[in-house]
């Protein structure tokens, strides 16, 4: 049986009056893909920061089982596409005190070279931030998220704003990492032929709990219904492997 490593009960956020997660109960065990979906507007992204800590404003619990080393790849960063900053200078920035910023060492640099490796993506290591496409941003954040071995990764949309065909690229990488690195992975994501495909577990979110449990289970038309609104129905993807999408 999995362990669980975090375990959140009766999770409620509001504000200005309003509630934006509500009564929220779930377990996150090792080895887990767990997909989080639901509307815009319906929590994922606040629910992944107040698993994280980077939001306080909630009742209920969040408990840490255990505490292994644990990454977070948010949507999208914000940065100036001016800025002359290179691929291997973001990641020095994460290194920090580990290494200089203006001299790193060949152990650090390869370290960094490494990382690139795994997602594909070390010819990018000199490029500037600002001249990489969303795909090749997206394979740079999944890199940077490894710099520290972690066994826990937490994605935003790891594949937002990017076409389908890289999208199918981007879920692929992160399902080879998460085989050969033994991860566990929570992904926010839209897409719901992926979610079927990769994710062994999944919760439905409109602000309270539609549904969780194995995506071949709960991801059907009525339950799509409660999370999406009554314009929601299920389509074919005319990939290789088919699955589940929500059209309007």
């Amino acid at each position: 049986m999995a362990e669980k490593l975090i375990s959140v009960s009766n999770l409620n956020v509001s504000f200005d009056g309003k509630a934006v997660l509500d009564d929220v109960t779930f377990d996150i065990e090792s080895g887990d893909i767990l997909a989080v979906i639901g509307p815009n507007g319906a929590g994922k992204t606040l629910l992944l920061k107040s698993i994280l800590g980077l939001n306080k404003n909630y009742s209920g619990e969040v408990v840490w089982h255990q505490r292994p080393e644990t990454s977070y790849v948010p949507q999208k960063i914000n940065f100036d596409k001016d800025f002359p900053l290179t691929v291997k200078e973001f990641f020095l920035l994460e290194i920090g005190g580990r290494s200089s910023f203006w001299l790193p060492t060949p152990d650090i640099v390869g370290e960094i070279k490494k990382r690139l490796q795994e997602v594909k993506a070390a010819h990018l290591i000199n490029e500037r931030l600002g001249t990489l496409s969303q795909g090749e941003m997206q394979r740079v954040l999944i890199a940077r998220s490894l710099l520290e071995n972690p066994k826990l990764i937490f994605f935003d949309e790891p594949a937002s704003g990017i076409d389908v065909g890289t999208e199918e690229t981007v879920y692929n990488l992160l399902h080879e990492l998460y085989l050969k690195n033994n991860l566990t992975m929570v992904l926010v994501s839209h897409e719901l032929n992926i979610v079927y495909r990769f994710a062994t577990k999944v919760i439905c979110l409109n602000k309270n709990l539609i549904c969780q449990g194995l995506p071949s289970e709960v991801l059907n038309p009525q339950t799509l219904h409660k999370i999406f609104g009554h314009h929601a129905g299920v389509y074919k993807h005319e990939h290789k492997e088919q699955g589940l999408g929500v059209s309007d």
